[in-house]
Parts: C-alpha cells; structure tokens; sequence
C-alpha cells in the first residue's frame, strides 16, 4: 500500500514538473510574439497620436467618399493609394476622391477653422482647376477647396520616402530642395510656400488659405523670396525683367552713340 501511493504520488510530482517545465518554455516565446505582433486593425503610420480613430478601407478607391471627422478628434484614413491623418477643431464632413493612377501617398491637415465646413480634397496624377504642369513635382496634385468662404490656419503635411520616390519617378530626389506650392488663380502661376522636414518624415507648410497645392522639387535659380514666379509658358519671371534690362541698356547705349556721333 505504501509502496502504490510512493509511486502515485512520483507520478504526479513528475506530471508537476513536465508541467511547470513546458509553461516555462512556451511562456517567453508567446510574450514574445505578443511584443512584436501589430495590434488587429492597427495602421503603423509614423507621428500618429495615440487617440487618432482609425479607418482601414484599403480595399476601396475612394470616389466623393464621405467621412465625418469630429472637433478636436484626429481622424486617419487608410484607403487602397492614400493615407490622410487629419484632424480639425471644429466638426468637419470631408469628401474624399483619389485618381487611381495615383502612386500611395502618406499626407496629413491640420485645420483650425472657424466655423464647421465641408471639405472637399481630390488627388489626381494631372494638374487641377486650371492650374499649369509644375515640372519636376512629385506627380501628385492635392485640390483642397472648403464648402464657403471660412477664415482658417492649417497645416499641410507629406512623407517624404526617397527610396520609394526614386522607384515612382525613375529619378533621384533632392529632398533639402522639396517645397510646398499652391496655384495662384489671380496671378495664373505657382507659388511656393516656405517648407521645412520635421523629426517622423513629413514636409510640412502652413497656410492660410486652401486651393491646389503640389510637392515640387526646385532649384537655387528658380526660387525667389520663396515665391516661383513663371510667364504662362512657363519662363520664371527674373529671366523675363533680366531680358527687359537688358533691352533697356541696349537702347540707352545706341541713343548715346547716336548722340555723339551728331555732336562730331
């Protein structure tokens, strides 16, 4: 009798410690998948806050698509070509289309209106409202238009990926000479806006006003006091008062030789 219950309780002490043994193997290897496993539903999109309220809809190109974006709540969509973090501190109905042929763009608005409104932004691969091609831009125009005349200050944001770019563009891309540009209707030419990179990435302007804005990439010649200043054919404008000085010498130089051949 002794002897069964000395081999029973062998039997449960060794079942005891296969146990024990197992739990101590396995538990590392899962808290360690739980580390690094994204969380479900979660899109890992540098510089997002930790209360932004995430829609994953990759599986659509959005066409006029409706969102509803709440006061002081930060919003970011993920659709098939765009990702947008967007945040507004008045309640904002967006309406959002993408141009298919478009390449994934990762971009963020920040608005502070003053009064609700109703956004509308289109991306499309081609210029916009009638606006002109910007040469070297990175194929991407945003059409950024409010419902009504509204008194605002945002900010524009893009990431800025230069391995990606160069495989999109078929082209290397200074990124130091990247800038934000917005279409002046009134004036019918690109103006730049000054720009700088912040710490997660993103090209960041701000403004106060919206219309169809651009990424470009331009060079020390063409860029004046931050404004890109070109003819309707596209001649930046210093060549044009350049060509016009010049003229003016030329003329000013034959009506004194002229003078002072008549004097002899």
């Amino acid at each position: 009798m002794v002897k069964a219950n000395f081999t029973k309780n062998r039997a449960k002490i060794a079942a005891s410690v296969i146990t024990l043994l197992m739990v101590l193997y396995f538990a590392p290897l899962c808290s360690a998948g739980a580390g690094h496993a994204p969380e479900a539903g979660k899109i890992d999109v540098p510089g997002v806050p930790d209360n932004a309220v995430q829609y994953n809809k990759t599986d659509i190109t959005p066409t006029a698509q409706m969102e509803q974006v709440k006061a002081g709540e930060p919003a970011l969509f993920q659709y098939r070509n765009m990702t947008m973090l967007m945040n507004c501190t008045q309640n904002c109905s967006l309406v959002v289309t993408v141009d298919p042929t478009v390449k994934p763009q990762l971009c963020g608005i920040s608005i502070e209106p003053n009064q609700t409104m109703t956004l509308t932004m289109n991306l499309s691969g081609s210029p916009l409202n009638g606006a002109q091609t910007m040469q070297q831009n990175l194929n991407c125009y945003f059409g950024i238009e409010p419902n009504a005349a509204t008194q605002l200050n945002a900010q524009l944001r893009l990431h800025i990926n230069q391995t990606e770019l160069k495989q999109q563009l078929n082209r290397e891309v200074n990124a130091s000479r990247l800038t934000w540009m917005y279409w002046n209707q009134t004036r019918s030419e690109w103006e730049a806006v000054e720009s700088y990179m912040d710490q997660n990435g993103y090209l960041v302007c701000n403004t106060d006003h919206f219309s169809t804005w651009i990424v470009a990439e331009i060079s020390e010649s063409t860029e004046t006091d931050g404004n890109l200043d070109t003819t309707n054919t596209g001649i930046p404008m210093e060549y044009v008062y350049a060509g016009v000085i010049v003229v003016i010498v030329i003329v000013l130089g034959l009506g004194i030789y002229a003078n002072s051949k008549r004097g002899k």
